[in-house]
């Protein structure tokens, strides 16, 4: 018997403030909401431990999730330290 198995969804994480975006050109395939937030939480750890990351003030900053039609999913700010 042949099983299909459907692609995984594909998510956008665009990191963003006030005046500033970058947007998420790639996006990256998850298996459902929970690793999407998990994948947000970690690219959002990331930026915050970088070499540049004293200098800035994340508390403007946020990621907005986006679904493959880049239809907003859900919102996760950074948290100050």
């Amino acid at each position: 018997m042949l099983r299909v198995i459907a692609p995984l969804p594909r998510y956008f994480f665009d990191v963003m403030d006030s005046t500033q975006s970058v947007p998420d050109e790639a996006g990256l395939d998850c298996r459902d909401l929970g690793e999407a937030c998990r994948q947000a939480h970690a690219l959002i750890a990331e930026a915050m431990s970088g070499p540049e990351s004293t200098r800035i003030d994340w508390c403007a900053w946020r990621v907005e999730v986006r679904d493959e039609a880049r239809g907003l999913v859900f919102t996760v700010p950074f948290l100050p330290r």
